[in-house]
């Protein structure tokens, strides 16, 4: 074989080689979204659900997340969103209670899910100290390609402050030993701000990282809790994604996304979704 054609096919190989690398490192796209309960009073003020969830999968179908961890997203509102997010799998233990988390059908694997509670008796359904509601954490074991990682979706009680605290002791407890040495994110609405008792509890826990410090690109115009009004400027980031430092984030954001009612301009939800674009890491697993 003459020199250039060694030097052609060796350069073809190289080629090869660096394309198969690039499918194997994908980008996924995550978000978490607060999508709000049914109200009567969102009703009285234009909010009913039957006008927001459209644009609801909307907004998951034009981002196109290959991962939505939802809260507030009861039996009803699966029932609607179901036929308009076809690509999406929704996993759930119990359909009474709404916090699933939605991905992609062609392209992870779930091979185990399982949920705790934020309570003092975490493996049945329970509250504890001023909670509200019974408060829990869904879980997803996942397999993308060769790598297992898992998906913890949480709600925190909106007015218990004892059990905010409490709840992201147990989270802290609990999510290690479920994960093991698999990379895994924890998301959802913590009803916490950034510096809040429980924030600086979650993020103690070993390997934890804000995906909004270690993303190479961070965009938030408007905090995540936006009261249901555009023209008001929030102050509360009480949703977050908290990433394994094994995983490389690339972006995060907060998307402030609006639709037109035909009369005035609304958002969705009274949270606005927040997301990240990230790999997996190259663990070897067993």
């Amino acid at each position: 074989m003459k020199p250039f054609s060694v030097f052609l096919l060796s350069c073809l190989l190289f080629l090869g080689t660096g394309i198969s690398l690039a499918q194997n490192q994908e980008k996924i796209t995550f978000a978490s979204w607060n999508i709000r309960w049914q109200s009567d009073d969102d009703v009285k003020n234009g909010n009913a659900w039957k006008k927001r969830f459209e644009p609801i999968a909307n907004v998951i179908r034009f981002y196109d997340f290959d991962i939505v961890a939802m809260q507030e997203g009861a039996a009803g509102k699966r029932d609607d969103l179901a036929p308009l997010l076809k690509d999406y799998a929704f996993i759930e233990i119990d359909s009474t209670e709404h916090n699933p988390i939605l991905i992609k059908k062609d392209k992870f694997k779930l091979l185990d899910k399982g949920k705790f509670y934020l309570s003092l008796t975490p493996e049945k359904k329970s509250k504890s100290w001023d909670s509200m509601h019974k408060r829990f954490c869904l879980w997803a074991k996942l397999q993308k390609d060769s790598t297992t990682f898992f998906v913890f979706n949480t709600h925190f009680d909106h007015r218990g402050k004892v059990a905010k605290n409490e709840g992201a002791k147990i989270i802290y407890q609990w999510i290690p030993s479920i994960a093991q040495s698999s990379p895994y994110i924890i998301s959802g609405d913590f009803n916490s701000v950034e510096g809040s008792v429980p924030y600086e509890i979650l993020m103690s826990i070993p390997g934890i990282k804000d995906a909004k410090d270690v993303a190479q690109f961070t965009h938030i115009v408007k905090k995540s809790f936006n009261h249901f009004d555009p023209t008001r400027d929030s102050k509360w980031d009480l949703d977050h994604i908290f990433v394994d430092s094994r995983i490389p984030v690339y972006r995060y954001g907060v998307l402030n996304e609006m639709y037109f009612d035909g009369e005035t301009y609304r958002y969705p939800s009274d949270h606005s979704p927040i997301m990240m674009v990230f790999e997996l890491p190259a663990i070897k697993q067993p």
